[in-house]
């Protein structure tokens, strides 16, 4: 018996934060605080570490993709450390409605608005880290 198997199909790196959505994001422990366990591990995170241990792998992330995953992990980071619960930081992420923006996409537009074309990778990171640092100061004081 021969068995014939399709190649794995390529991974689709999410590269935007416009189709967000998590199914957790209504269970009644996304309103909860994070374990002090919990915010210990978050803290550990390190967008770049990860990135490379991928790269090492032979998992190549393009650019756009591993942009989203250090402001996903910029977020959840700022997020817990200012004692926001998964359900606050998920619902930066997430849109309302399909044609409003969410939080997140409304500060990357911001840092994109206010960066020079030839800004860097790490200085436009660093323009939506002093925007998020405004944007959950607000929510960690509602």
């Amino acid at each position: 018996m021969i068995l014939l198997l399709k190649p794995p199909q390529p991974l689709k790196s999410p590269s935007l934060f416009e189709d967000c959505t998590f199914e957790w994001l209504y269970w009644p422990q996304a309103k909860e605080p994070y374990s002090p366990e919990t915010l210990e591990y978050i803290k550990s995170l390190d967008a770049e570490q990860d990135i490379e241990l991928l790269r090492i792998h032979g998992w190549e992330i393009p650019p756009p993709c591993a942009r989203v995953f250090r402001i996903s992990t910029m977020l959840l980071k700022k997020g817990a450390a200012k004692g926001l619960t998964p359900f606050a930081i998920g619902s930066m992420m997430c849109r309302e409605t399909l044609e409003k923006e969410s939080e997140i996409e409304q500060i990357i537009n911001d840092a994109e608005a206010i960066v020079l074309p030839e800004t860097t990778e790490e200085e436009f990171i660093s323009t939506v880290s002093a925007i998020m640092d405004c944007c959950l100061d607000q929510h960690s004081r509602n």
